[in-house]
């Protein structure tokens, strides 16, 4: 989805385009109503200047050539006149050899219209039917204006405005996405303050910072963080408290089973199920209570951090062995829902093992998988040793249990792990790596909600 600044700067941006565009377009119209206007005045003078000059005496067309405009002396000049009646015709000495097809008008009668003229150029042409003192005769006087020059001067006047208007576009255009983006500042640094809080680096939102018009949100963010964390407290203290106070009548019914076995047997045997069923149903509340509380991202496990800090000190532990443990994790997950100190343990055990048998490579994956219709994560310990036998990997967790002899060790190491992972309601597999042909320890973390842990 498109974020609110992206959408802020395309929306202003366009705003910004489509306003210049038609302020662009009512300047070219009314620039080039206003050429035409100053043509056409420019025309009328003309007209009245020749009218002045001239006059119709027995028929014939008479100009006094003192009285004109320098402008129609030289040839193709740009300005002409022609005068036309039914028997003379007489041009400006600008006209040259050109002579206009002018239409004969009635007195007093105008006509303004556009034609093509000397070197095939565009002109303006305005007509008017003149009168005799006697109103016996009519010619028809035509000025006209060569339109070539002055679209070049529009050309020119409205290319500039167009290079203008397109520099403050562009200009425009860059201010409004750097404005916005020193606007949206302090969301950033909020957005960065909230990546903090899900990995667990800062434990609130810092709020000196924020814009007043979001504040009572991080406010109210940091007031549900500040409950949820009294809540889980408070929850886990009371559990504790209540385990705590169950140990002295336990320990006491348990004496009582205890001295009852000496007498019946089968009745104390009874009563120490019922006992271990309250012993086991007590430690599992008290691990739900934990989790619960772990599930807060400041508790959680970081990866790949934590696991490249379990790497380095394996790494001087088994200094005398040449081991290289690559870690691979996906794009988007900074954390595994699982408890900072219960993750050390657990893949602590998992690498130490994995490094007490590996002849020289470890690789750690940590990978998106589909468990029914919900994705979550998968993570996978290989290593290149000797591996285990089908019919010993059943064996691994058993408590106390070791498959060599030779190594180092008291066998707890994997039973811890499978203490753990049931605490949590994870999934622990083992079999044999097929990439690296030693042993492959697989724990899938049943929960979907991991995914969205970016």
């Amino acid at each position: 989805m498109i974020s609110i600044r992206s959408k802020l700067s395309l929306w202003l941006s366009a705003l910004i385009i489509i306003a210049t565009v038609i302020g662009l377009i009512l300047f070219e119209s009314m620039l080039r109503q206003a050429f035409h206007d100053s043509i056409i005045n420019r025309l009328e003078e003309d007209l009245e200047h020749i009218i002045m000059a001239s006059h119709i005496n027995a028929g014939e067309i008479i100009i006094d050539q003192n009285e004109l405009s320098s402008f129609y002396k030289p040839a193709y000049s740009g300005r002409y006149f022609q005068f036309n009646s039914e028997s003379q015709v007489i041009r400006s000495r600008s006209l040259w050899d050109v002579q206009l097809d002018i239409e004969l008008l009635a007195q007093n009668q105008t006509r303004v219209w556009q034609a093509k003229g000397p070197k095939n150029n565009d002109m303006q042409l305005l007509s008017i039917g003149i009168g005799s003192t006697s109103g016996k005769k009519v010619a028809t006087l035509t000025v006209a204006q060569d339109l070539s020059i002055g679209r070049r001067v529009f050309s020119e006047v409205f290319g500039t405005k167009l290079a203008i208007n397109i520099a403050m576009l562009l200009a425009m255009i860059c201010g409004v996405f750097i404005i916005i983006r020193q606007s949206f500042k302090p969301v950033k640094s909020i957005q960065d303050s909230l990546a903090k809080l899900r990995q667990g680096e800062i434990n609130a939102l810092e709020i000196n910072q924020i814009p007043v018009e979001i504040k009572p949100l991080a406010e109210t963010y940091n007031e549900l963080l500040d409950y949820t964390a009294n809540q889980i407290e408070r929850s886990r203290n009371n559990l504790g408290n209540l385990s705590h106070g169950l140990k002295t009548p336990l320990a006491v019914m348990q004496q009582q089973v205890e001295v009852l076995g000496l007498s019946n047997p089968e009745t104390a045997e009874a009563m120490q199920q019922q006992l271990d069923q309250i012993r086991n149903m007590i430690e599992r509340k008290l691990a739900a209570a934990r989790i619960t509380g772990d599930m807060l991202p400041a508790a959680q496990m970081v990866i790949p951090r934590d696991f490249e800090a379990l790497t380095s000190t394996l790494d001087k532990v088994h200094h005398h062995k040449q081991i290289e443990c690559s870690v691979k994790v996906i794009e988007n997950i900074n954390r595994l829902p699982i408890h900072r100190e219960d993750g050390m343990e657990l893949f602590g055990n998992l690498l130490d093992n994995a490094y007490k048998w590996a002849d020289s490579h470890i690789a750690v994956d940590i990978t998106a998988i589909e468990v029914g219709n919900n994705q979550t994560l998968s993570l996978t310990i290989e290593d290149d040793g000797p591996g285990v036998n089908d019919d010993q990997l059943s064996q691994l967790t058993s408590r106390g249990k070791r498959l060599d002899e030779a190594v180092i060790g008291h066998g707890l190491g994997l039973s811890i792990v499978k203490e753990i992972i049931e605490q949590y309601g994870y999934t622990l597999t083992f079999s044999r790596s097929e990439r690296l042909g030693g042993l492959r320890v697989t724990i899938v973390f049943n929960n979907p909600k991991v995914m969205t842990s970016s």
